[in-house]
């Protein structure tokens, strides 16, 4: 599910926005109202959205990613991807350089930002012991992704009743999914991958650690990266303002646009 969310005929580029796991298009709201001039915004509503599809078929996740690029009217330039849709991303990226591929191309993106990613840089940095914590992070990802799009402040103990309905809600499924992308970073040739990328982090994210998106951004081939103070995982709905002009700098860095869209 597709959606413009910014008024049609503006001139310059054109982002696609892709939500993290048990987020949903809503998490790009403030961002959207903060936007940058001359960007035309879209938002994907993807299978692993809040309320999305319980029991996922059997689909190479990123093939989703590929398919709302391509869906999106017009080119998108800029592929802008939260927490989980990063990881995808990052994999999507990597093994269309593995295979001499070019997104640029192949798919007309000229640039991507990852926010808030997953990373890790060799097999054994993950242990055994942590395996438990992990569905106490998603929890945590889940209340405060709650948190950041609350429109009034909410009780503590009513976040976490939320976040676990958000999390039963989602299912067993995306979360095993959300696991092995994660363990599988360390095998992504991360090198190899040309296209121009930014990675922004909030130094408070106890969910995705911001010391992994500074591992990440020093391996890529092509990579910026920016270090957002007073965020947690939410960069873009806690401080709308500051991300916003870390990708209007981060734009500034790219070839041209293309023309805007027309939809119907």
């Amino acid at each position: 599910m597709l959606r413009r969310r910014s008024p049609s005929g503006e001139a310059g580029r054109r982002a696609l926005l892709l939500h993290g796991l048990g987020s949903s298009e809503s998490c790009w709201d403030a961002f959207v109202a903060h936007r940058p001039p001359d960007l035309e915004l879209w938002t994907a509503g993807l299978p692993w959205r809040a309320g999305g599809t319980y029991a996922v078929a059997e689909r190479d996740d990123t093939a989703w990613i590929t398919e709302a690029v391509r869906r999106t009217p017009g080119r998108v330039d800029v592929v802008i991807a939260h927490s989980y849709a990063s990881v995808l991303l990052l994999t999507l990226l990597t093994g269309m350089a593995a295979a001499g591929r070019d997104p640029r191309e192949e798919l007309g993106i000229q640039g991507a930002v990852l926010v808030s990613p997953f990373y890790r840089q060799r097999p054994d940095d993950f242990t055994w012991a942590e395996l438990p914590g992990f569905l106490d992070l998603l929890r945590l990802g889940a209340e405060d992704g709650i948190l950041a799009r609350s429109r009034k402040p909410l009780a503590a103990d009513l976040r976490a009743e939320m976040a676990e309905r958000s999390c039963e809600q989602l299912g067993p499924h995306w979360v095993v999914r959300h696991l092995h992308a994660y363990l599988h970073t360390p095998f992504l040739p991360v090198g190899l991958v040309g296209l121009p990328v930014h990675v922004v982090t909030g130094d408070r994210d106890p969910i995705a650690p911001p010391v992994e998106g500074a591992t990440l951004a020093a391996r890529l081939g092509n990579a910026s990266i920016d270090r957002i103070d007073g965020c947690a995982h939410t960069p873009m709905a806690e401080r709308p303002d500051r991300f916003s002009l870390a990708v209007q700098q981060f734009l500034t860095t790219l070839p041209a646009g293309h023309p805007p869209a027309a939809v119907n």
